[in-house]
């Protein structure tokens, strides 16, 4: 989070070409290289740390209202605008008003969205956008053959695409394959306009960052230098399928590739002894998705809990994504046409989680997609049951399958390490330096509830100390 607000006050100091970014040189970067060599291996300071849209997003927020607490509303806004797309999503593929309430109930009482609501972190924006594209596709599929609303709504989801492209990296998977479509409709169709407006839209958004990346001397549609690192951390030898560790042959992968993207997915799969064994990495990661734990990187959602009785009490992944699997093999055994979007989006959704690691931040991402799905399955589940036949039991009994799977067989991470003790250390240091003691002392006794047998991290130094 503070890294973000670094970078957002280089954004207001510098002016949007922003010339100069902010780099963070955490201490695991410098284990692996210098500062030098980690510029060389991103192609250059000028070159953004991860997509720009949430920095600057965040640096304007700042300007206007010159306090963090307008930035933490903003959020909880757009929280509460992602469970009404959820809902609206859910409606639109089910043509089913109650279908949407159901989504937008489930999405309302999901814990990792109020976790993820509050930290300033990019990945509730990119979760708003990805829910506002599908519906946008979603409506464009039910408008008909009404030109005048068929080409302003191909504008608006050129325009969201824009926007997405600046908010995640993942959108250089999504991208293409949506204008792949959009292409295939437009030569079956004899109809180009639809595809300019489109076409138009997109490039409209994404100019701006294309003559920013020209004027400092970057490729001119970059925007992050992050793929190295994420795909090695992800896909290393030695990388583990639900945890983010620094893999001992990055170094090694990096000054082989000088950070090319090509060269490093090469240099990375050469690590593994066998095909077999990057197969298996891969599968786990797929599997890892299973897990009740919520594996921490930035976030820990179990530290979370402490403080926030909607993250403690609110639903799970683990308690979403049954159903959701459910309403995905339920669309596709019905041929459910209306769902074509969300069978879509899946296929980049999925890949952009398991390319890296599938820790619990970034997996939320395919939840925009499990909610709907989830509340497509209930609804049908449902109407089975209320009409008394016999499959609706099935389905029950599959479904208490699928959550006993996740509990027993899926669980490969021990409850036991599921919290990390240097958090209530963090929270203690940012009491004590700023004078309230009362809530350092809490915060002590609830490590010592949790951590019984382990001394308790120090503190670090006081306010004005280095």
């Amino acid at each position: 989070m503070y890294a973000n607000l670094l970078w957002a006050k280089s954004i207001q100091e510098q002016g949007w070409l922003n010339p100069h970014p902010y780099h963070p040189d955490f201490g695991w970067m410098q284990t692996v290289g210098t500062r030098l060599e980690w510029s060389q291996w991103w192609g250059g300071e000028v070159i953004f740390q991860q997509s720009p849209l949430y920095a600057y997003l965040l640096g304007m927020l700042l300007w206007l209202g010159g306090n963090v607490l307008y930035v933490h509303l903003f959020q909880l806004l757009l929280g509460m605008g992602l469970c009404v797309l959820t809902g609206l999503i859910g409606r639109r593929i089910a043509d089913d008003a109650r279908v949407g309430w159901v989504a937008f109930w489930l999405a309302a009482g999901y814990s990792p969205y109020y976790a993820c609501s509050w930290p300033l972190l990019r990945d509730l924006l990119g979760w708003f956008i990805t829910a506002g594209v599908l519906l946008l596709m979603l409506e464009l599929d039910a408008v008909g053959e009404n030109p005048r609303k068929k080409n302003r709504l191909m504008l608006a989801v050129g325009l969201a695409l824009g926007m997405g492209y600046l908010a995640r990296e993942t959108y250089s998977l999504i991208i293409p394959l949506v204008l792949l479509v959009f292409a295939i409709r437009a030569i079956g169709r004899r109809e180009c306009l639809p595809v300019v407006c489109l076409l138009g839209g997109l490039a409209v958004v994404i100019s701006p960052l294309c003559l920013r990346n020209l004027v400092v001397g970057a490729p001119p549609s970059s925007t992050s230098n992050r793929f190295a690192e994420a795909f090695i951390e992800g896909n290393a030898g030695s990388a583990l399928p639900n945890q983010i560790i620094i893999p001992p042959e990055m170094r090694e992968i990096l000054e082989r590739s000088h950070g090319r993207p090509a060269a490093v997915v090469f240099e990375t799969i050469k690590t593994h002894r066998n095909a077999w064994s990057f197969l298996h990495l891969e599968t786990w990661k797929l599997l890892s998705l299973l897990d009740p734990c919520e594996p921490s990187d930035n976030l820990s959602l179990y530290f979370m809990e402490k403080i926030s009785p909607p993250v403690h009490w609110g639903l799970k992944h683990w308690m979403i994504i049954v159903p959701g699997l459910g309403g995905l093999a339920l669309s596709l055994l019905l041929r459910d046409r209306r769902h074509f979007w969300l069978w879509l989006m899946l296929v980049p959704l999925l890949a952009g989680v398991v390319l890296g690691t599938p820790v619990s931040r970034y997996r939320q991402s395919l939840v925009v997609l499990w909610l709907p799905w989830a509340a497509f399955c209930l609804r049908w589940w449902w109407t089975m049951l209320s009409q008394n036949r016999g499959n609706a039991w099935g389905i029950a009994c599959a479904a208490l399958v699928g959550w006993t799977a996740c509990l027993t067989i899926f669980a490969r991470i021990p409850a036991n390490q599921y919290e990390r003790p240097f958090e209530y250390g963090v929270a203690i240091r940012v009491y004590l330096n700023e004078g309230q003691a009362d809530k350092a002392a809490g915060m002590k006794q609830l490590f010592h509830q949790k951590f019984p047998n382990l001394a308790l991290p120090e503190p670090g130094p006081a306010k004005g100390q280095p």
